[in-house]
């Protein structure tokens, strides 16, 4: 969780809403100049685990009764994807820059060994998770109006 005494961070404009509404993060995104977007959860409510998100999750919540992963990771980046895509650009031809807080596994594929882990010993929760995440990925590497950069963190933590 962000820390408030942090003077980098106290540059950031800090928004909530409801990222699941399309029409709320429209606004957010016309009013912005780029974003991140760290929307997600590890547990969803398909998964089984939800109530140990108490514990891994910063903020202790719980997933509500549509907090899949594709609703949470995939649906919502794709309601920024949308409007960034449909923002009024006027006459500049400058991408906008968002940030995406993905996963190290979604690149399994890619190393050694990865692609048997991916299809052979990730549970099934997992590989829905990775679906979201490897979907979002995708569609930032299509968007020509996005200047995206990709995280893919394996565990984020704070250790207070």
């Amino acid at each position: 969780n962000p820390r408030p005494e942090d003077p980098d961070l106290q540059k950031v404009t800090w928004v909530s809403g409801d990222a699941t509404d399309p029409a709320v993060v429209k606004k957010i995104i016309n009013d912005s100049d780029a974003a991140v977007h760290a929307v997600g959860l590890l547990f969803d409510v398909d998964s089984g685990l939800a109530n140990y998100n108490t514990i891994v999750s910063g903020s202790g919540s719980l997933p509500g009764e549509e907090s899949t992963y594709d609703n949470i990771t995939r649906k919502t980046m794709f309601n920024v994807v949308d409007a960034i895509e449909k923002k009024p650009a006027l006459f500049s031809k400058t991408k906008f820059p968002l940030a995406f807080v993905s996963c190290a596994e979604a690149g399994w594929p890619d190393v050694p060994g990865g692609k048997f882990v991916d299809e052979k010993l990730a549970p099934e929760w997992l590989k829905r998770y990775l679906a979201a995440k490897r979907a979002v990925e995708a569609r930032l590497n299509e968007s020509s109006k996005i200047r995206a950069c990709m995280m893919r963190p394996s565990l984020i933590w704070d250790w207070t």
